[in-house]
């Protein structure tokens, strides 16, 4: 619901005023110290209600509004000025347009005095006789409808009419019946029209209405200054459809091509004569470049007046302007209640700041600062929160002793960064955190993990670790792509947040990349059905690693590592079924350590260098057969039957590596001579789309069902490496020979808003299935939506000393949409290994034109929240952000 528009330096991004905020803040200040004192936290909560109250319409909302254009079916008629006659009053009267303004009334705007005179003087002879030339020369001689070019001073202004009357006293066009006056994309018709030339302005009555390109308007009568795009409507309703809001008063001014002026001001964004609400104003200034500014407001419902405020503003502009954001409230059973006001600091145009303070009652205080900044040479966003928490946070060091920590002063800094200099792209991305559980403590909150995550993946495609993952990762990294070549070199700095002091976490700094991606080889001639080949990559890399130890530490081995890989693939068509695809290449690993290595039996010590030579090949051989048939469900009408077999062996010949320094997966390189085996049908449908007329748009294609079976079986033998429990760091559980795992994979999309898809995997020497995918989705046109996702992972894989855990989880989503504009969303997902729910969302939604009203609840297994969120469309909404409504942030 709501949008933080702030996010993007170079889109809307409004802030607000500091004016009800202010207002709102002390008597919310006062009101919390006079309850504090007879029912304690019942005055606190009084407080932030209060607070939160005022100060609901300084957020920043318009630029949220609906992006709609053109007037709506029902404000037509809404909008539709009475049909009255005009009468032409005399310019020295006090109800003509230029004359002074009544003495009785409060003067309402600085209306530019030099665009519509007071008083008008007589004209010369010679300015009447220009007149009457041009009258002479611009009249169509016989014609029903008149047509002139009255203006030429710019873009030409041309008034059509049915009839044309020229008073010679005044100098004065006057023209009656169906009048329509053009200005570029402008264009004013009404039933009576009275041009004065001296300072090009137009004088209309008589249902009169304006279009530009920016806003629709009606109005009694009207006077329009055409040279400077200057205008009074009066009893005049407008229409603004880049907001999607209206606007009525006795009086509308256009002060410039941005700025407008309202006096008796009605404001709402809700279409037809029945607004479900809307603002009353005494004067209501809008300046579409920067902010709206109101006073003696009131907003009302069909029923009773909801708020009164005797000054008003937010910004409207498409850019960003300091100011308040707007404010989140919920409770958490774990935290208690939860208060966030940001404020958004436009610091330059370039870059700006916003400050977030974040109290939740059973911790304290917290502070977020977002830094942003673009700048021609690159970007970035710099993030830290910190928190002096009122509750214990015990945990222990995964080290000798197993000392527990407990923190109290929370922070977590993060920020990514982009930039290009000379071609070269330079990152910097730092993850630092307080504790291992901080990230998962806050992760749905503002100044919590998904948010960050989510606005990181956004705006620089790269995400952080996960909120679980102890170890933390901040690199800084250059890099430069030319044509096939590919050189990167970076700093890589891991902090394990369960180790003290980082003792033993494993660094690489730095580390050197230069590769050749798929360089054609040209041979000097060319090999019939060749399809791609052959083509040379190449590989190369330095790694230097270290780490900080202690007189604990049993792992010391740190050191240098080169590695040079070379390959070559082709793609070779072998006749009209058949296509085969070699790849292979040779790897060269030189390590240069110190230290020790741990074994079953203790630990050694590095004391020589090591060289490493391994190869490998791929062949692929695979064919498809197909057939078309001129029949298809629905509308289809061909459908394609495919089979695809497929046939491969892998040759990996690699000397053991258990003496060698293990740093990464790429220290470990197992031999294989494995079999490859599968087969995959598939159906395909074409569908023609047609336009109104029947004639052919296009073709759409859909994949209606899939059917995979895969196999495998290994002749190498090395079930000696599996005995040696820290050679073991391999990527698979099959070291001896024997059948490999049998995988089937299903996909169905044969009914309209039905998709299926079923994943397993099957060990033929354990005769159990090891791993289960499973996933249904139910949608429909209107927007309703049901999933269900199984996953089941019981295989033996192992990456280093660690194995992997075993999952089981069950997670299901619906989206309902009901009628009258109500809608409700659900998800949980349910672990049947530890027999408890590990998280339920649910919202329950009511949307109108023009507002909309949100209550959700969310419960996981340490935490249940509840939150409201009420948006009056167009002014922002009052509640808890859209982050807080799941778990990924979205």
């Amino acid at each position: 619901m709501n949008q933080d528009t702030r996010h993007s330096l170079s889109q809307t991004s409004p802030g607000g005023l500091l004016g009800p905020w202010r207002l709102g803040f002390g008597l919310g200040l006062a009101s919390g110290k006079f309850w504090g004192k007879f029912w304690g936290k019942f005055g606190v909560i009084l407080a932030a209600i209060l607070f939160l109250a005022l100060e609901l319409f300084a957020e920043p909302g318009w630029a949220q509004a609906l992006n709609r254009s053109g007037l709506g079916t029902n404000l037509t008629e809404a909008l539709r000025a009475p049909e009255t006659g005009f009468v032409l009053e005399d310019p020295r009267t006090e109800g003509d347009l230029f004359a002074p303004w009544p003495e009785d009334r409060e003067y309402p705007g600085p209306f530019p005095e030099e665009a519509f005179p007071r008083a008008y003087q007589p004209l010369s002879r010679e300015e009447e006789a220009r007149l009457y030339q041009v009258e002479a020369q611009e009249l169509p001689q016989t014609s029903n409808r008149v047509r002139m070019v009255v203006s030429q001073n710019g873009p030409e202004v041309v008034i059509e009419a049915d009839e044309m009357r020229y008073d010679e006293l005044s100098g004065r066009l006057d023209f009656i019946g169906q009048v329509l006056i053009t200005r570029e994309a402008e264009q004013i018709s009404a039933n009576r029209a009275l041009w004065h030339e001296p300072t090009q302005t137009v004088e209309v009555s008589g249902a009169v209405k304006m279009r530009t390109p920016d806003f629709s308007a009606t109005a009694a009568r009207a006077a329009v200054n055409m040279d400077l795009k200057l205008a009074k409507l009066y009893d005049g309703k407008a229409f603004f459809p880049q907001g999607h809001y209206y606007v009525q008063g006795d009086v509308i001014e256009r002060q410039g091509e941005e700025a407008f002026y309202v006096n008796e001001a009605v404001f709402t964004t809700c279409d037809g004569p029945d607004p479900s609400w809307r603002l009353l104003a005494k004067d209501l200034m809008i300046n579409r470049g920067g902010l709206a500014t109101a006073t003696g407001v009131t907003l009302e419902n069909k029923w009773f007046n909801l708020f009164y405020a005797p000054y008003f503003a937010v910004p409207i502009k498409g850019e960003r302007q300091t100011g308040f954001l707007m404010p989140t409230v919920e409770y958490s059973k774990r935290d208690g209640f939860f208060l966030a006001t940001p404020f958004f600091w436009e610091l330059a145009e370039d870059y700006d700041l916003t400050i977030t303070p974040v109290w939740r009652s059973h911790r304290g205080l917290a502070v977020t600062l977002e830094g942003r900044y673009n700048l021609s040479a690159g970007q970035g966003i710099w993030l830290v929160t910190a928190l002096k928490d009122k509750q214990n946070n015990l945990y222990s060091y995964r080290s000798e002793g197993r000392q527990e920590k407990n923190v109290r002063n929370l922070y977590w800094l993060r920020t990514q960064n982009a930039w290009n200099y000379s071609g070269w792209n330079i990152n910097l991305d730092l993850d630092l955190v307080s504790d291992p559980m901080y990230l998962y403590t806050f992760r749905s909150d503002l100044d919590g993990f998904n948010v960050s995550q989510a606005l990181f993946s956004r705006y620089f495609g790269r995400t952080i670790n996960e909120e679980l993952d102890p170890i933390r990762q901040s690199t800084l990294y250059v890099q430069r792509t030319a044509d096939d070549t590919y050189f990167k070199g970076s700093l890589n700095y891991s902090n394990n947040l369960y180790l003290k002091n980082n003792v033993d976490t494993l660094q690489n700094l730095p580390k050197l990349q230069y590769n050749i991606v798929s360089r054609p080889i040209n041979l000097g001639f060319s090999m019939p059905g060749s399809l791609a080949g052959p083509r040379f990559s190449l590989e190369l890399q330095y790694d230097y690693f270290s780490r900080k130890t202690d007189r604990h530490s049993y792992i010391t081995e740190i050191g240098h590592r080169l590695t040079m890989a070379p390959s070559l693939f082709w793609n070779q068509d072998m006749g009209t079924f058949m296509n085969l695809k070699l790849d292979g290449g040779l790897r060269y690993t030189a390590y240069f350590p110190t230290g020790y290595r741990p074994t079953r039996t203790g630990r050694i010590k590095h004391e020589a260098n090591q060289h490493i030579f391994s190869g490998n090949v791929d062949i692929e051989l695979t064919t498809s057969l197909s057939r078309v048939y001129d029949f298809g469900p629905g509308q289809a009408s061909q459908t394609q039957h495919e089979v695809s077999p497929i046939l491969a062996f892998e040759l990996v010949e690699s000397p053991s590596q258990s003496e060698a320094p293990f740093f990464d997966m790429l220290d470990r390189r197992l031999s294989r001579q494995t079999f490859r085996y599968g087969l995959r049908n598939s159906i395909t449908t074409k569908t023609p789309v047609l336009d109104a007329s029947e004639n052919l748009l296009y073709n759409d294609y859909k994949q209606i069902f899939k059917l995979g079976i895969y196999g495998s079986y290994e002749f190498a033998n090395n079930i000696e490496w599996a005995e040696n429990t820290w050679a073991r760091y391999y990527t698979t559980g099959y070291y001896d020979s024997g059948v490999g795992p049998f995988e089937l994979e299903i996909e169905s999309n044969l009914a309209n808003g039905v998709s299926t898809r079923l994943l397993s995997q099957f060990d033929g020497r354990a005769g159990k299935f090891t791993r289960h995918e499973i996933s249904m989705s139910l949608f429909n046109r209107r927007g309703d939506s049901l999933g269900l996702i199984y996953d089941y992972d019981n295989s033996t894989i192992s990456s280093g000393p660690a194995q992997e855990n075993n999952v089981s989880q069950i997670r299901g989503d619906a989206i309902i949409n009901f009628t009258g504009g109500w809608s409700s969303s659900f998800s949980t997902r349910f672990d049947f290994q530890r027999k408890k729910e590990l998280e339920t969302y649910f919202t329950l939604n009511y949307e109108a034109q023009c507002y909309a009203v949100s209550v959700f609840f969310s419960s996981t297994y340490d935490d249940q929240r509840v939150g409201l969120v009420f948006n009056l469309l167009g002014l922002g909404s009052f509640g808890t952000p859209s982050a807080s409504l799941s778990s990924d942030g979205t």
